[in-house]
């Protein structure tokens, strides 16, 4: 978002009083101006045009690299050759074998890294031919997701924000032009946070199958604990253990070895892609190395961000009830606190703001943190960092963001959210 653009409204208010949208007591809500929506909207909007040229662009000679490990690795199931995801060099050479017709180039070292649950999950999309398995894969997820969260928020002006914002979210394009589940994951941490009130077990159940990319679920306990969620936090370490026990008679016990070789560092091979496949995301840890610090204070900042994001949804969760805010800097820590997450990932932050601007509130959002929003918003189009440089200052960006929601949560007379529809 440009500043002049942030200027040319300051002198109308941001937001204007409505009645809300749960409709308790008559208590205020606020509603975006038009002044305020255009210093938002048409920024974004560029932003998110030009990030879906950029990436058509950038990654249209090795297309879909990420969601060919996932569907190779499903083959690999299919014809009997389960061990072929334990050999990287080996499953890569498949995958470019097989999708040589989509390659401009070969690609290096893509091996298996999620654990066995996320190939049980995706064993459906590789009983389609490829490009059915792709765009069901894609499309499913975006319906899923966009579903969620627009019943979520509810009707009325934050439901349009919220889909706008999806669309053309720069993380978005850079999702289906790999072919990452971020779609999936963002679906379960809104729907689980979601359902947390109404239907707690079913919110658990969700948020276990999460554990599919743990590093995404690591702050799920911590506000289910904040939140005194018991029952929740119960189903979800049940839907978690039976989703790993299911894949016990499919694939045995053999894959769940090699993936913690993987994860503990063991298998030397996979410990060096990991490192320089983290160099690649955004996380904390590339994004300090960088800027040029050494591995092991890169480590020790994503140790203090993973514990920095703790206590922020830990703080948050304890105040209740949980709204919108809450859920917003739930993702936006998320993001902060995982050791490694691509830039496809950083749709969490584009639902993160947008649920931080349509939060219900009495108050008008100040024009610097419409801006901020906007900011964090666009961020992913600078991301990576390893391709460019200024996107290593995103986790100081998130900061802020978390800063200023803190600052909103829990002020007096903000209305509650509204309740999602059962």
């Amino acid at each position: 978002m440009s500043i002049g653009s942030a200027r040319a409204g300051l002198a109308a208010p941001a937001v204007v009083p409505r009645p809300t949208a749960d409709g308790r007591g008559g208590v205020p809500s606020l509603s975006l101006s038009r002044p305020a929506l255009l210093i938002l909207a048409v920024p974004c909007a560029v932003a998110g045009l030009a990030a879906w040229a950029l990436w058509i662009w950038l990654l249209r000679g090795d297309p879909a690299q990420d969601w060919m490990v996932f569907y190779t690795a499903a083959h690999a199931y299919f014809d009997g050759n389960l061990p072929l995801l334990f050999d990287g060099e080996a499953l890569t050479a498949a995958l470019n074998l097989r999708f040589a017709g989509w390659l401009a180039f070969t690609l290096n070292l893509h091996p298996w890294v999620y654990p066995p649950t996320f190939l049980l999950l995706f064993l459906p999309f590789g009983m389609l031919p490829p490009v059915a398995s792709l765009a069901a894969f894609l499309l499913s997820g975006f319906v899923v997701l966009l579903v969620a969260v627009t019943l979520y928020v509810g009707r009325g002006q934050p439901r349009w924000i919220v889909a706008f914002s999806l669309v053309l979210c720069p993380a978005v394009p850079f999702n289906v032009m790999t072919g990452q589940n971020a779609f999936f994951t963002s679906a379960l941490l809104v729907g689980g946070f979601a359902l947390l009130g109404r239907h707690p077990v079913m919110a658990g159940v969700l948020l276990g199958v999460l554990t599919f990319k743990p590093q995404f679920w690591l702050m799920v306990p911590v506000a289910l604990l904040a939140a005194r969620q018991w029952r929740a936090l119960g189903s979800t370490a049940v839907s978690a253990l039976v989703l790993a026990l299911i894949t016990l008679p499919v694939f045995g016990l053999e894959i769940w070895r090699a993936w913690l070789e993987l994860v503990t560092g063991l298998n030397p091979a996979y410990s060096a892609w990991m490192t320089n496949g983290r160099l690649n995301g955004v996380s904390v840890f590339a994004c300090v190395t960088w800027l040029g610090a050494p591995h092991a204070v890169a480590s020790l900042a994503q140790g203090v961000a993973i514990a920095l994001a703790a206590a922020i949804v830990y703080r948050v969760f304890r105040r209740s009830p949980p709204g919108m805010l809450h859920l917003a800097a739930l993702l936006a820590a998320t993001m902060l606190a995982t050791p490694h997450g691509s830039a496809s990932d950083a749709v969490l932050l584009a639902l993160a703001t947008s649920l931080f601007v349509v939060a219900p509130r009495r108050e008008a959002l100040p024009a610097g943190q419409l801006i901020l929003a906007a900011a964090v918003w666009i961020s992913p189009l600078f991301n990576p960092p390893s391709v460019f440089r200024p996107g290593a200052l995103t986790p100081v960006l998130i900061l802020l963001l978390l800063a200023a929601i803190i600052s909103r949560v829990g002020e007096p007379g903000a209305p509650p959210a509204p309740a999602p529809p059962t």
